[in-house]
């Protein structure tokens, strides 16, 4: 016998390979496996959507209360919440805008020739990512709003806003902090839906984030959903 003449055994053992179920099993395996993968990456990025707006809706409030104490003025941080979803402007910021504004006094003594003047461009949160009033206000003092604020945008650029006013000292002020209850800010991952008045959030969705802004005009982060849903 030659010394590379295979084993009639190993001949059986070579020729029988996988069955086809085991290659349907192997394969369903690597579609689950993809499918789990996929659904993880999916929910890193919504997550990564709220940690990315944190930051930024954080650099505002503190622009804000810089140019307060800067200018020894009232300022304000506006939320675009004005939706119409068949326009472009509209569905694109709604409670997702944010910018500052700071109250010109004109170097007069007469307060009926002080304006609100736009102090930036303003920014926008991330996309699938939004402004939440009703958590903003969970436990909280309720926000105020305005209506027909000129932004940035075109001539008719005219928008309702929710906003947060800060005193020449850079206290929140409005709204007014009372006791244990201050002022909210809170942002969650949500779709919109054309006629709806806020944003409708899938399932349990918990992708959530936001801070507090103390009567100092300082903020601190919420380190878990339970503080922010928390009665």
């Amino acid at each position: 016998m030659k010394s590379n003449d295979y084993h009639p055994r190993a001949r059986t053992r070579l020729a029988s390979a996988f069955t086809l179920v085991e290659m349907l099993v192997v394969i369903t395996i690597i579609t689950v496996m993809l499918t789990v993968g996929a659904m993880g990456l999916k929910n890193l990025s919504k997550a990564n959507g709220v940690s990315a707006a944190l930051p930024v809706a954080e650099s505002v409030f503190s622009e804000a209360r810089t140019l307060a104490l800067a200018k020894g003025t009232k300022t304000r941080v506006l939320i675009h919440a004005q939706q119409d979803q068949t326009n472009k402007y509209h569905r694109e910021r709604f409670l997702r805008y944010m910018i500052v504004q700071y109250l010109d006094d004109k170097n007069t003594s007469d307060p009926a020739d002080d304006e609100w003047v736009l102090a930036s461009k303003g920014v926008s949160l991330p996309k699938g990512v939004y402004f939440m009033k009703d958590l903003s206000e969970k436990n909280a003092p309720t926000l105020p709003s305005l209506d027909a604020v000129r932004l940035p945008g075109g001539p008719s650029a005219t928008a309702k806003c929710y906003f947060y006013e800060f005193n020449a000292e850079g206290r929140i002020v409005d709204p007014e902090p009372s006791g244990n209850s201050v002022p909210r800010f809170v942002v969650q991952v949500a779709k919109i839906r054309p006629g709806n008045p806020t944003p409708i959030v899938p399932g349990e969705e918990k992708n959530m984030g936001g801070f507090v802004i103390w009567s100092s005009g300082r903020t601190s982060l919420f380190k878990h959903p339970s503080q922010i849903l928390g009665n």
